[in-house]
């Protein structure tokens, strides 16, 4: 959360999206409100008719990615979000040139 707030969340064009691995929509919820998460939680049981099933390549938890506003994979992987930090930090400066 610490690196999300310093980093990115000020960053207009890129939203994060939590997939819980538990059915229990409420549960789901309840957790990610305990941790502080700000961004849309998405239960396990509505990740294919969200469509995010896609994405999913690894059972690893947590498992991130960096999806384009086309819906193309930027970055993916697990366990750890560093690579996908480093390339919004990237495309961050990038934009600001």
């Amino acid at each position: 959360m610490e690196k999300y707030n310093d980093k990115i969340k000020d960053l207009g064009k890129v939203a994060f999206i939590h997939i819980s691995l538990d059915n229990d929509e409420d549960a789901a919820e309840e957790w990610a409100a305990k941790e502080g998460f700000p961004w849309l939680t998405v239960p396990n049981d509505k990740m294919e008719r969200s469509g995010l099933d896609a994405y999913k390549t690894t059972n690893g938890v947590p498992e991130y990615h960096l999806i384009d506003g086309e819906g193309n994979t930027i970055v993916e992987g697990s366990p750890g979000p560093t690579a996908s930090f480093a390339k919004i930090a990237e495309i961050a400066a990038e934009e600001e040139e």
